[in-house]
């Protein structure tokens, strides 16, 4: 037996709430409140506990949007000429320090929020094409693959998306990292 269609004025509420939780979660991080959001989405708790029944459950709902700014600084390092793996860490910071859930997915451990071990593979998958150029094109150790690349957006990220760091202290920190990955 099938489940019953969902109503279109749950489904509704339920898009309402991914689109207030995606916005939430970018300009707050993952700490935002679930009360606001229910509120943002013009929605009741109650309602975003029918659909969500966790906060977990409503991270791992939008994993997709947490993930897509690093998928776009991929795409444009692969797309570059100029060395895919500086490129894309990079663009990847100036992600990092646009959105902060990006932030705290990168930096959280996944076994504290379970919801996050469901980026585990994603990210390694968005990151493997950038390490296999970087590989091919002497750009990275290579003795380094996808998770040393993730863990080298984490550490920046902690340093880079503080409130008040300039950039330039931003930049530096890159360069530092991206030294120590090189061959």
């Amino acid at each position: 037996m099938s489940p019953a269609p969902r109503r279109r004025d749950a489904a509704r509420n339920r898009e309402r709430l991914l689109d207030a939780a995606a916005a939430a979660f970018k300009e707050e991080g993952l700490g935002a409140s679930v009360n606001v959001i229910a509120v943002d989405a013009g929605v009741n708790v109650a309602t975003l506990y029918r659909h969500f029944p966790t906060k977990d459950d409503l991270v791992a709902a939008v994993l997709d949007t947490i993930l897509a700014p690093v998928e776009a600084a991929r795409d444009a390092a692969l797309a570059s000429d100029a060395p895919a793996l500086a490129t894309f860490v990079h663009a990847a910071v100036r992600e990092q320090r646009a959105h902060h859930g990006l932030v705290d997915a990168l930096a959280r451990d996944p076994a504290s929020a379970p919801a996050l071990s469901r980026l585990r593979e994603p990210a390694i998958a968005i990151v493997a094409p950038i390490v296999e150029r970087a590989h091919a094109d002497g750009e990275l150790r290579p003795d380094f693959g996808a998770e040393d690349v993730l863990l080298a957006l984490r550490m920046i990220g902690a340093v880079a998306t503080r409130p008040g760091v300039p950039e330039a202290v931003a930049e530096r920190h890159i360069g530092v990292v991206l030294r120590g990955l090189r061959p």
